[in-house]
């Protein structure tokens, strides 16, 4: 770091130093959010959910892959027809 030889180099690096700090305030923020958003329950059984799923493949066969992927289907779609099923009833 150099010397500060006068107060208008002080002010310099003073500016410096508040906007390099607000960048690192930006970046942890940025941060944080990113770790809040990957411990969601709905991220969290997507990791669980891949992570089993890449095991499955490399110990057997690709078809696993597709069973699993039909019953994934099947239960959204389920889950799908409930609500709307729900949402019809209240609008009678």
């Amino acid at each position: 770091m150099k010397k500060i030889k006068n107060m208008s180099q002080l002010k310099a690096q003073k500016k410096k130093l508040q906007l390099r700090q607000k960048e690192l305030e930006k970046a942890i923020s940025y941060d944080w959010r990113d770790l809040k958003e990957s411990f969601k329950p709905k991220n969290v059984a997507g990791q669980v959910i891949l992570s089993a799923l890449k095991a499955d493949i490399n110990e057997k066969n690709p078809d696993i892959l597709a069973e699993t992927l039909s019953i994934l289907a099947a239960k959204f779609t389920k889950t799908a027809v409930e609500h709307a099923e729900e949402w019809l009833k209240s609008k009678r």
